[in-house]
């Protein structure tokens, strides 16, 4: 018999490492939603997902995230899942706010939300069910998914060559190679501290969430009439034509530095969280269980009362979850998507807005790669555009605190706040325009650079504004969107396909929409908080530096009254009002014009608003979603 000589041996007892076109380390959702969005896209790609647990998954609150909005939702459907997320979960009821802190019935406090059923769709999720049948879908789809696995290290390729990770599970180690290597594996976050990427965001703030069984709605916060302190209040609310739906939001109780979230699940539960940021709540009053429910105790009593009833079913908490990421994608073949990348914030539930992005991304860079495109300009384009979305969006949130637990701050907020992101960010997104090469992406990327300046602009003006005149609410519903307003507008244009000419219109003219609504901001704010509190706003936040025009009429409409100021006011300007409500004039006109002067220009700086739809096509577009809830 002929011996086997050393190299034979080796071969035999060593098999070449199996090779896939993209590794995805990490079975989540971000993880899951990228292998579909692969075989959609690419479906000759052999892709391996590796996830750490196996069925059957909890229907728990291991993960945050059971919230979606219009982008993210829209991500979602163009996967193939509207029929699925519609037969399996919720259709969600906008965003409802409640500030003012929690000492008083929840009738005597400022409501704000929808009073009709959004008509661009989002969705509460149920993460347990919808991470569990996520990956029967993917391996439907020809996915190799590895589940009770994990990536236990990655050798990185350069200069073309491959990856090489080893995947430990049950049998053992076994090594892989592939072509893209895509780090989904959330917070463990293999790649971002392999190489050191992770970014401070000046974002402190933290979380701690459990569940309890059943419904716990707003409703259940506020007696029936004959039980209630008054009878009056308590019976307005629950007659509300929305009463019935308040339930599917995602209802905020909020005061200074916190909020609390509930939210439904479509398994029957409640998913309970506290948000609080550092600067007036440290980590440890969400550091645990009892923890968390004391502050509740203090804070939101009102709910506390109500959550004895239940009984908590499980608990996490997040130190410091905000989190940024120097740079997502390389020409080296390798990304980071969801929290393996970055974390914003959980108000507004942004999280599959930036798994979209980051997806989507992937995808753009990978394309690249499998036709012989130009991968160099679409790892640096989308790497720039994915940190400047993130930049505009913790810019939302780091100074928001005061803002929290103050109603007429907080109403214009989330005015500037729905404006800005269906304006610029869903757009960008739904459109397409990640798409573009680099000389015509470029010309979006600085209409996003000029939001996001505005923005800079407002929030820190919001935060000054509820530091210099806190306000108590003041009881009774503010509608948002309002109707008509540039809100709905901005709203059912997400509904419209446009070419990327049609959204570079778009877009501008929402520019010029964004450049006069921050004017007023500042107008409204600044001759409502008195003439020294005005002068100190102004020197503290540069506010005569600013590139912003500031229409001189606009100061002279605050003396009028009826008709007279009504002709004074631009049409952002009543917009604004018309939602926000008129304040108090307590700053005279001769000290706004002195600390202005560098700003003021001509003329009322009107912008034309395009025509609102009618309450009744509104009533009735929303009606179509109403009539499809389970």
């Amino acid at each position: 018999m002929r011996a086997l000589n050393v190299s034979t041996v080796e071969r035999a007892v060593s098999p070449p490492a199996p090779h896939v076109d993209v590794l995805i380390a990490g079975g989540g959702l971000a993880g899951l939603t990228l292998a579909l969005q692969l075989k959609r896209d690419l479906p000759d790609l052999s892709v391996t997902v590796v996830e750490k647990t196996a069925r059957p998954l909890p229907e728990g609150c291991h993960k945050v995230g059971e919230s979606s909005v219009e982008l993210g939702s829209r991500y979602l459907e163009s996967l193939g899942l509207k029929d699925y997320l519609v037969e399996k979960h919720l259709f969600k009821h906008g965003l409802r706010f409640w500030p003012g802190g929690g000492d008083l019935p929840l009738e005597q406090r400022t409501e704000m939300g929808p009073y009709v059923e959004p008509i661009v769709p989002s969705y509460q999720i149920d993460r347990g069910v919808f991470e569990s049948d996520l990956r029967a879908m993917v391996e439907e789809k020809g996915v190799d998914l590895r589940e009770g696995c994990k990536v236990g290290g990655v050798e990185l390729g350069a200069d073309g060559d491959v990856h090489r990770a080893v995947v430990s599970g049950p049998e053992g180690e076994a090594p892989i190679e592939a072509r893209w290597f895509v780090d989904a594996t959330g917070r463990n976050a293999l790649l971002r501290r392999k190489l050191r990427l992770t970014r401070g965001t000046r974002h402190a703030a933290n979380a701690g969430w459990f569940r309890v069984k059943g419904r716990l709605a707003p409703a259940d916060l506020v007696p029936p009439p004959d039980k209630a302190a008054d009878p009056e209040a308590a019976h307005a609310w629950h007659a509300a034509e929305f009463s019935a739906d308040r339930w599917r939001s995602t209802n905020h109780l909020m005061g200074p530095g916190y909020w609390v979230w509930l939210i439904p699940l479509s398994s029957g539960m409640t998913s309970v969280g506290v948000v609080v940021h550092d600067a007036l709540h440290p980590f440890d009053t969400v550091r645990s269980l009892d923890r968390t429910l004391d502050f509740i105790r203090r804070h939101e009593p009102v709910l506390a009362a109500k959550l004895a009833e239940y009984r908590p079913l499980d608990f996490l908490t997040l130190k410091g979850y905000s989190h940024g990421v120097g740079r997502a994608w390389s020409t080296d073949r390798w990304a980071m998507v969801g929290e393996a990348g970055a974390f914003v914030d959980p108000l507004y539930s942004p999280g599959t807005d930036f798994i979209a992005f980051a997806n989507e991304f992937t995808g753009q860079c990978i394309k690249a790669d499998v036709e012989g495109g130009d991968l160099e300009g679409r790892v640096r384009d989308l790497n720039v555009q994915y940190r400047a979305l993130l930049n505009s969006a913790l810019d939302l949130f780091r100074d928001a605190a005061p803002v929290y637990g103050h109603p007429s701050a907080l109403i214009s907020k989330l005015y500037w706040d729905n404006f800005t992101y269906w304006s610029f960010p869903c757009q960008y997104y739904m459109q397409g325009i990640f798409r573009l090469g680099s000389e015509a992406h470029a010309e979006f990327a600085e209409v996003g650079a000029r939001f996001a300046t505005l923005t800079g602009y407002v929030q820190p003006l919001l935060k000054a504004w509820a530091e210099t005149a806190p306000e108590r609410p003041t009881g009774g519903f503010r509608a948002l969107p309002t109707f008509p307003s540039v809100l709905v507008d901005t709203h059912c244009a997400l509904q419209r396909e446009m070419s990327p000419e049609e959204t570079r219109r778009f877009m501008f003219d929402r520019l010029a929409e964004a450049e006069a609504i921050t004017a007023e901001m500042l107008v409204r704010i600044l001759f409502t908080v008195g003439d020294e509190a005005a002068a100190r706003i102004v020197d503290a936040l540069k506010v005569q530096r600013w590139s912003l025009p500031v229409p001189r009429a606009r100061l002279a409409a605050e003396s009028k009254g009826g008709l007279a100021r009504r002709r004074l006011l631009g049409r952002l300007a009543r917009d604004v009002e018309r939602t926000c409500g008129r304040l108090p004039a307590n700053t005279s006109p001769e000290v706004i014009t002195a600390l202005l002067e560098p700003l003021l220009i001509d003329g009322r700086g009107d912008v034309d608003v395009p025509p609102a739809l009618a309450p009744e096509a509104m009533q009735a577009l929303g009606s179509r979603l109403r009539a499809a809830v389970v």
